[in-house]
């Protein structure tokens, strides 16, 4: 049937005009959220939505008309989120399509997941200040961290944070476990409850010192949480307080105790007299400026502001929120092409009493969470952000995830780890693939992070597969840089990292740090006593370590722990074109680790190559090693049988005003530092030893050190040997990263 031109013109006008009503006026390929917006808007520069939330569903509405890019931009404001900002499949954006949320013209646009208190302060006593909250008991809301004007300030606490101590800020003095030392053991039948009694030697509390103890008696020290050093420094653990004996000084445990890994050794959790430790959240500890006390039950907050504070028109927030945003997929059905930019994001509570899990066999146990969680996702990029004092880990990839990137990013003052991607081995069958791959952390700018968590890392990586960390500066941190957990499947790019002051708070480590415990690791060869014949072959490490890593064009400057530490087991690495100041590398037990073309410049800890295993592969070859006073190569527990490296030639030597030696350490008897070694000369090492046959002892000849720049002059001895010039100061932010959030 053939209708007139104009009833069709008509039907064409009508299906148009109910096409823009069932879109809601939403047409354009641009949506915009403000602060004086109404979601009932249709979210134009003119009518903008209120919320992201509903920003985010008018997304879906508008790709069912438009097949191009979608922006949405968010003006200038703090954005309180009540619930976390969920992105499933149906929000995805495609490859031709991507969707992007973005601060409008660099606005300052942040997104929180705290609420602001309405604070009406009244004097207490000693210069401290309440107010009641009404929403704590109507809404039952409760909070472990306060900001005001956006800073992090203290739980009440003993004893008080010290920002003078760099490092060791508020720590208090030494302790002991109870149930390791046996005199200080009451009648296990008086024990308080079953669940503080934790197997082997993780304590069930500790004996305090009177002596240097707070003398205040605590009404409530069930509410109290204890920050406690485990005992060789690796981290720190977080125990709810069960209870106080003061009369025989005990201070029992209660929930907590899991934040370090323990699979292989109870001694992973010791607690002895090297143990520092400070406990907050006790209202009676409420003595210093900038500390604070949440009264649950009756709805109070305790405050003592620092002088020249305008406490009247102070911004109070309190997080209550744990994850911001979701990115939550499957392999099957994952989330695509989401962009967010340009976001201050923040006021995240702490995570550290919450589940952890030991991903792998190293010491390293992680909280999956983080203010940005991402599982079942793709292509996800998180761009030119401020993560911002949040309460655990900034982002965290979890399980399945690919080709997502974080980048231009400034990561401060977060609770725990900065940047982490994480699989899950026991799910990684078939055609399942439960692990990041191809993902990247690249120009981020990562300081004071571990403001909770000591075991803590700008970037961590277990479980996953190629894996990119490049030109990221990492800073001011308490334990690793970038911590490789396992050895499985590798392929990592580590590159152009400017490390410096890291290690700060704990012992071991440095500003890399790579393990390898997987199946062909042994605890014997390790960490027992070595005695000669105890080693053995390193096996077919590369089932797990399939692909190399590479570690190259980084630079270190720090003054304790190891520049680059390969720890127990890891292997297949190709470590060449780095540049450690006042710190040197590790080679604990491993294989096929090929090192060559480094400098290590006043270094500490010289070249070691520790517990060695037998027929290992390892190549230490036209490096430059100039040795700190009184420092020396070391050779700890060498392999029994075979050369202890594959080859170990070609370097250049030298200690100003010095001469070479070698430590060599073949038996250690008992646990604790090694004994019995023999001191070997630049000739013995060579003539004895075998080692270093076509090296150099010889000043490298660098251009201009003190500036950085280690170029070797053309008539450098190392030139002759084979050592390459490379490029020098690209490692570090790169200039597009933004001026905004530079230091």
């Amino acid at each position: 049937m053939n209708l007139p031109r104009k009833l069709l013109l008509s039907i064409l006008i009508l299906t148009l005009s109910l096409t823009a009503l069932l879109t809601k006026d939403v047409c354009a390929k641009t949506l915009y959220v403000a602060p004086a917006g109404d979601d009932k808007n249709p979210g134009t520069m003119q009518k903008p939505f209120a919320t992201i939330h509903r920003a985010k569903s008018a997304v879906k509405t508008l790709k069912k008309v438009t097949d191009e890019a979608i922006t949405i931009y968010l003006k200038q404001s703090t954005y309180y989120l009540a619930e976390p900002l969920v992105f499933g499949p149906e929000d995805s954006g495609c490859r031709n399509a991507p969707i992007t949320y973005k601060a409008y013209k660099n606005e300052d646009v942040t997104i929180s997941g705290g609420i602001k208190l309405d604070c009406k302060w009244t004097k207490y006593k000693n210069g401290i200040y309440f107010t009641t909250l009404t929403e704590v008991k109507k809404d039952n809301i409760s909070f472990t961290q306060l900001f005001v004007n956006g800073k992090r300030q203290h739980r009440a606490r003993f004893p008080n944070y010290d920002n003078s101590r760099i490092g060791w800020r508020g720590w208090s003095g030494y302790t002991y476990p109870l149930g390791e030392i046996e005199d200080d053991v009451p009648n296990p039948n008086l024990l308080p409850n079953d669940d503080m009694t934790y197997s082997g030697t993780a304590s069930r509390g500790i004996v305090y010192n009177p002596a240097t103890f707070t003398k205040k008696k605590w009404a409530k020290p069930e509410e109290a949480v204890i920050q406690i050093l485990q005992g060789p420094h690796w981290g720190n653990l977080q125990w709810q307080i069960k209870d106080i004996d003061y009369d025989k000084h005990f201070i029992w445990f209660g929930h907590g105790g899991h934040q370090i890994g323990a699979k292989w050794t109870t001694g992973a959790l010791r607690v002895d007299d090297g143990s520092q430790y400070y406990i907050e959240n006790v209202f009676e500890e409420l003595d210093a400026p900038g500390e604070w006390y949440l009264d649950k039950e009756k709805g109070i907050l305790y405050y003592m502001p620092p002088k020249n504070l305008d406490l009247k028109n102070a911004l109070v927030e309190a997080p209550v929120l744990k994850q911001l945003i979701r990115f939550t997929g499957c392999q099957r059905d994952p989330v695509w092409y989401i962009t967010l930019e340009g976001f201050r994001i923040t006021d995240t509570e702490a995570t550290y009493l919450d589940k952890y899990e030991v991903p792998s066999l190293s010491d390293w146990a992680i909280h999956r969470g983080g203010t940005v969680f991402l599982e079942g996702a793709r292509n996800i990029t998180i761009k030119n952000c401020f993560f911002d004092a949040v309460g655990g880990n900034a982002v965290f990839m979890n399980n399945y995830n690919r080709n997502n990137i974080v980048t231009g990013c400034k990561i401060t003052e977060a609770g725990d780890s900065a940047v982490c991607f994480v699989g899950d081995l026991a799910t990684t069958n078939g055609t399942q693939r439960d692990f990041p791959y191809e993902c990247e952390s690249t120009n981020n700018l990562i300081r004071d992070i571990g403001v909770f968590g000591k075991q803590v890392a700008g970037a961590y990586i277990s479980r996953a597969k190629r894996i990119k960390v490049a030109h990221n500066l990492i800073y001011d941190i308490p334990r690793a840089g970038i911590c490789i957990g396992d050895g499985t499947w590798g392929g990592h790019i580590i590159e152009y990292n400017h490390f410096r002051n890291t290690c700060r708070e704990t012992g071991d480590h440095g500003p890399f740090n790579a393990w390898g415990r997987d199946k062909y690791w042994d605890l014997n060869q390790s960490h027992m006593p070595y005695t000669i014949g105890r080693s053995h072959d390193a096996g077919r490490v590369k089932i797990d370590a399939m692909e190399t890593v590479y570690i190259r064009n980084n630079f270190v400057q720090e003054t304790r722990g190891w520049g680059i530490d390969m720890d127990d087991g890891a292997s297949n690495y190709e470590i060449y074109n780095n540049i450690c100041i006042g710190v040197s590398m590790k080679l604990r037990e491993g294989a096929y680790r090929d090192c060559y073309n480094n400098i290590w410049y006043k270094a500490t800890g010289a070249p070691c190559a520790h517990v060695g295993n037998e027929y290992n592969h390892d190549k230490y070859h036209h490096n430059i090693i100039v040795m700190a006073e009184d420092d020396c190569f070391s050779f700890i527990a060498p392999p029994a049988h075979g050369p202890w490296l594959e080859q170990l030639d070609y370097n250049c030597y030298y200690k100003p005003g010095g001469k070479f030696t070698a430590r060599v350490t073949e038996i250690r008897e008992k646990q604790g530092w090694p004994e019995n070694h023999r001191i070997y000369s630049w000739d013995q090492w060579r003539n004895e030893l075998g080692f270093d046959k076509n090296s150099v002892w010889a000043d490298p000849m660098f251009v201009n050190p003190e500036k950085y720049d280690f170029a070797v002059k053309p008539n450098s001895p190392t030139l002759k040997l084979g050592f390459k010039n490379f490029e020098m100061g690209k490692w570090g932010l790169t200039d597009d990263f933004p001026e905004k959030l530079r230091d």
